[in-house]
């Protein structure tokens, strides 16, 4: 992931798939990547997991939570405000298997 051309091309056919891609298995893996690796595209696949209608089904899906949490971890500022305000807006998922991991990791980050 050294050549800039080529990080632009990658994510800009990943812009507007991004929910959908981290709902899958495979593709999930690299929405972490593009999270943790790529700082130019974290506002906006962060922003875009946040603007989906049904945020609540990512948070409770087996593949998504994982993408929440790598999306915690690398971002600061109002973006991650703005991450765990839309997170603890579903507190009532907190004892949900696949949530426990999002909220407690909220937690640990204040």
């Amino acid at each position: 992931m050294q050549i800039p051309s080529a990080i632009a091309k990658f994510t800009a056919q990943f812009r507007g798939h991004y929910a959908v891609l981290s709902a899958q298995k495979f593709s999930s893996h690299v929405v972490e990547k593009c999270l943790k690796y790529i700082p130019e595209t974290r506002a906006r696949i962060v922003q875009e997991l946040l603007s989906i209608t049904r945020f609540e089904t990512l948070l409770q899906d087996p593949f998504g939570n994982y993408v929440l949490q790598c999306a915690l971890d690398n971002t600061k500022g109002s973006l991650f405000i703005s991450l765990v305000d839309a997170v603890k807006a579903h507190k009532n998922l907190r004892t949900s298997p696949y949530c426990k991991r999002t909220f407690s990791k909220i937690q640990m980050k204040k």
